[in-house]
Order: structure tokens, then sequence, then C-alpha cells
């Protein structure tokens, strides 16, 4: 308890985390519905990049609306904050009196990733809070009706959420664990999310095997893991790097693999841990 007390007030302390947070918070409000509104304002009905429509932007379709940004926006960010809670004690080189000081390197490894799931859980509360003032704002001002999401679908989107960007945050950690560091685990974690899965992606709809392939990717089973809360598309999933249409899985299948990759990614780290020298 008391190393991830440590581990938390550690996370909370560092200026990334906020920054990071701020970030999440200005993309999902410029992209989920300041873009949106101004095309609708504009009357503007070429885009294909973003809903034209009023409707996504009002208080009921707030899960619908913020959840196309986490398989790949917010999920690069909080890859970076995983990155970040792992590999700074390695450029720093505080991880060895780090470990002289608590009892056993899993137990570390445990507070860490409790600290980090804790922050997780303020992100996701934070955007979608920040999602519900703006739409709200925004039908106020258009003077449309308001209702609020059914809690159900709030309750499902939050936890969906919560679990894609720890998928993503467990493998900007283990990324960091692998290279000792967290410039080379930045780069790598983007380089794969940006390249590797967006270009698989783009030509799996004219490529069978990359098809195949691409259904064990993790924006492909976040992506599908919240495609029955969402009505229409996504803004933020609708166009740029974020862009994504399909294969969409099952969504059973799509949670089994999320859960998958999170205890491979856990049980890599803890065995990187336990078996290399720390510096």
């Amino acid at each position: 308890m008391d190393s991830f007390r440590a581990e938390l007030m550690l996370l909370r302390r560092r200026a990334a985390t906020w920054v990071l947070l701020a970030i999440a918070i200005l993309m999902g409000i410029f992209f989920s519905y300041v873009l949106p509104y101004t095309v609708y304002r504009g009357g503007s009905t070429t885009s294909s990049n973003f809903a034209t429509g009023l409707s996504p932007l009002l208080p009921d379709r707030l899960v619908s609306t913020l959840l196309g940004g986490f398989p790949f926006y917010f999920g690069m960010l909080t890859l970076i904050l995983g990155a970040l809670a792992f590999g700074s004690e390695y450029g720093w080189g505080t991880l060895k009196t780090t470990l002289m000081q608590r009892s056993g390197r899993t137990r570390l490894l445990l507070a860490k990733l409790a600290a980090l799931g804790v922050m997780l859980v303020v992100f996701v509360a934070a955007i979608f809070v920040v999602g519900a003032a703006s739409s709200v704002a925004i039908g106020l001002g258009e003077g449309a009706a308001l209702h609020a999401p059914s809690l159900g679908d709030l309750a499902r989107g939050l936890a969906s959420g919560w679990l894609i960007l720890a998928v993503w945050a467990l493998f900007g950690a283990l990324l960091a664990i692998l290279s000792r560091g967290t410039a080379l685990a930045i780069g790598v974690g983007i380089l794969y999310g940006l390249v590797i899965e967006g270009v698989v992606a783009g030509f799996g709809e004219s490529i069978r095997l990359l098809r195949d392939v691409s259904q064990v990717f993790l924006r492909t089973n976040a992506y599908s893991l919240i495609a029955p809360l969402q009505t229409g598309s996504g803004s933020a999933a609708a166009g740029g790097p974020g862009a994504f249409s399909g294969p969409y899985l099952d969504a059973s299948h799509a949670l089994l693999v999320i859960l998958a990759y999170l205890l491979v990614f856990g049980g890599l780290s803890a065995l990187l841990l336990a078996r290399r020298d720390v510096t």
C-alpha cells in the first residue's frame, strides 16, 4: 500500500502527466466538438471527415462522439504516459535506489501499474466531463432539446475507454522496460500505432492477408470494442491518422483480445523487470 501511494504521488507530481491530460482534453474537444460544430455552422456538406449535423454534438450522443478518439489519439497519449511512468527512472538512474528501499521488483511493478490505472481513471473522467460541458453548451446555443445519455451506455463507455487506454499505457510501459528509457519506447510505440497498424489496416481492404493480420491489432480490437456504443462514425476516428474503416470484429472477441494483451504486456514487463539488470 505504501508503494502504491508513493508511486501515485510521484505520477501526480510529474508535470508531464498533467500536460498529457491537458492535450488529451484539448484534442477531444477540438476534434469531437469544435471542428464538427464549425462545419455544421458553416453549412458545409462536402467534408467526409466530420459529422455535419447537430445531433452528434448533443449530450445524448456524448458516449458515441467521444469514444471515437480512444483507440488511437488518446491511446497514443497514454502510451507516452506509460513509457514515462516506467522509463523515467532508467533515465534518472533512480531505479536501483528505489528497489533498495522497497521490497521486490514485482511489488514495485504492481504499485506502478496500480498508480497508472488510477491516473487513467482521471484521464477518462476528465475527457467525459469536459465533453459533456461542450455538448451542453452547443445544445443551449442552438436551442436544442437536451437529453442525457443512458446510465448504462455511459458506464460502458467509461469502462471501455479506460480499458483501451490501459492496454496502450501498458504497451508503453513494456517498451520502456525493454529499451530502459523513454525516448526509444515512445518513438517505437508511435511508429507502431501510426505506421504499422495504419498501413496494414489501410491496405487490408484490398489484401486478404493484411486484413487477417489486422484482426489482432490493438486499434482494430479497440474500435470493435466500442462499435456497439457508437451511432454513426466517431468524429475523431473519421479522418487523419486515426481513420479506421474495418474490419470490425465481434465486441466480445475484441474484449477477450484486449484482456489477453493486458496479461501478455503485464507478464512480459514483470519477467523483464525481474530477470534483467536494472542498470
